[in-house]
């Protein structure tokens, strides 16, 4: 075969390869956008069958494509279908004053469903917390993907890189922060993403992280999604902060919570639902983990 041949063949080879692995990269961080670039792929090819266009104005109609079904699916197919064949349902995004996602790229992966009972539980702790400090928001982070797989070993599908996100059960939620220069208190978070800004441990503290690592270095991973942080703005909020964790204990209907030890008994937490989470998943002084 002549290298004149072989450049086509090579050609659509490393593009199959290209698109494959993007499929998996959509489909492990929202879930849905693997078989939405699938579709358009096909359609784009169908739709420009016969007619001649550069790869430029092929991967520019394809994009196009992607981003109009991606959008509609996300935010007015996918609620309704997750409610109705996987019981979840989404977290508001702008409805309700005392609730927001940390980040809105949370909502836009579709990492923001729960089970009804956990959201109503998140309403009642939202609306509870606004009683007490009414110009201070609950925000969350990850929560679960909208659909589960019945067949994947019999826990839903995975969200990476939580080891238990699957079953609509889970959420995370920030902690809260002042403004180290005014000392004053705001809904701002240092880190984009909501994730990687520890509360490390004083000293004379338990160290837990310290331990862990020594053991898997997952135990950090949160670190890597940090995206942008600026962190020397802010600093831990305890008092509003040891508010939300009360009422999280409070709320019934919420069984356990992860807590890194040395900020429990900083903020004096004596509480059978707490639980530590142990050295295989991700530290948790940078968030609170709760579930059903």
């Amino acid at each position: 075969m002549s290298n004149t041949n072989k450049k086509p063949i090579l050609k659509k080879t490393s593009s199959f390869i290209l698109q494959t692995l993007l499929i998996i990269l959509l489909t492990i961080f929202s879930q849905i956008g693997g078989l939405i670039w699938l579709v358009c792929w096909l359609s784009s090819k169908f739709l420009l069958k016969n007619k001649k266009k550069s790869y430029l104005a092929y991967l520019k109609i394809k994009t196009a494509l992607f981003f109009s079904f991606y959008f509609c699916a996300t935010f007015l197919i996918v609620p309704f279908a997750a409610k109705k064949y996987s019981n979840r349902v989404a977290l508001p995004i702008f409805t309700e004053n005392n609730i927001q996602p940390t980040t809105i790229w949370t909502c836009i992966l579709n990492r923001h469903y729960v089970r009804p009972q956990l959201e109503k539980a998140l309403f009642r702790i939202g609306n509870n917390f606004e009683k007490k400090y009414p110009d201070s928001k609950v925000s969350y982070l990850d929560a679960n993907f909208p659909f589960s797989l019945a067949f994947y070993k019999n826990k839903g599908f995975p969200l990476l890189p939580h080891l238990s996100h699957n079953d609509g059960k889970k959420l995370d939620l920030s902690f809260f922060y002042l403004d180290k220069e005014t000392q004053k208190s705001t809904n701002e978070k240092p880190s984009f993403s909501g994730y990687g800004i520890y509360e490390k441990p004083k000293k004379g503290e338990i160290n837990q992280p310290k331990i862990c690592l020594k053991q898997s270095w997952y135990y950090e991973i949160g670190k890597y999604a940090k995206v942008y942080s600026n962190e020397e703005n802010y600093s831990f909020d305890k008092k509003r902060t040891n508010y939300l964790i009360t009422l999280i204990i409070k709320e019934q209907s919420i069984k356990k919570f992860f807590l890194e030890p040395h900020l429990k008994n900083r903020l004096n937490i004596y509480s059978s639902k707490w639980r530590f989470h142990g050295c295989k998943a991700s530290r948790h002084d940078d968030h609170v983990h709760v579930q059903l």
